[in-house]
């Protein structure tokens, strides 16, 4: 080979190499993981998952008891039932996970009936009231609330009840405290709920009597509207 030729060839190979590394680091550049810029005024030390269950307690408590003028001790009192029902992680109340109880819904049915309100109605709007139902819930999940009950699992507002979802209550669960506006209860045994069924409730008597009203009220109807002369029927001549 002449030394020309060959001198031509090593820098032909030599350009080709070039642009091959060339050509490498691009790609490199391209396909280079971005770096994160840590901002060092982020709290990585913050627990998100329990503050979202602290809010969701929260919740639970201004809308059941706080936002009513419900007493303290009535709001600590539905605290724990929120929480008691998180611990016992049965599917009818919604798992183990503080939010999914509070939000739990069956068959259109909020369990908790704020939570089936819209959202607009259900979000609280800060104040006296919000910030105390949050300390309520950080001492109910922090182990410093007072309530004795370990049992309660239900409660019962019966101002605000109908007598018929009343005397479901009533045949269904044993009363426990009254504490505050509501009423808490814990569940009967098979045979509490036998007995429960037989005794004689006030809010069955009061539903009993409303359903005969309407029986009543309905018959009246009826033999009015078969008292009432037939209607004439006036057929146009042609």
């Amino acid at each position: 080979m002449q030394p020309k030729t060959a001198l031509f060839h090593l820098a032909f190979a030599t350009t080709i190499a070039c642009l091959n590394i060339g050509h490498a680091q691009a790609r490199a550049v391209l396909f280079e993981e971005p770096r994160v810029i840590r901002d060092d005024n982020i709290d990585i030390s913050r627990n998100i998952v329990a503050e979202t269950q602290l809010y969701c307690l929260a919740l639970a408590v201004y809308f059941e008891g706080g936002s009513t003028d419900e007493p303290e001790i009535g709001q600590r009192h539905v605290a724990r039932v929120v929480v008691a029902r998180a611990n016992a992680n049965r599917a009818i109340w919604g798992g183990s996970n503080i939010c999914d109880v509070v939000f739990y819904q069956r068959s259109k049915t909020c369990q908790f009936s704020f939570a089936c309100l819209p959202s607009a109605r259900r979000t609280p709007r800060g104040g006296a009231a919000w910030t105390y139902s949050m300390a309520i819930a950080k001492d109910e999940l922090e182990g410093r609330s007072n309530v004795e009950e370990q049992s309660i699992r239900y409660y019962m507002n019966a101002a605000l009840t109908s007598p018929r979802n009343a005397c479901r209550f009533r045949k269904e669960f044993v009363p426990v405290v009254q504490a505050g506006r509501h009423e808490f209860f814990r569940e009967a045994s098979t045979a509490e709920r036998i007995e429960l069924a037989k005794a004689e409730h006030a809010e069955c008597k009061r539903q009993e009597a409303l359903k005969k009203k309407k029986v009543a009220k309905a018959k009246r109807a009826l033999a009015a509207a078969k008292k009432q002369p037939p209607k004439k029927v006036t057929v146009a001549r042609r």
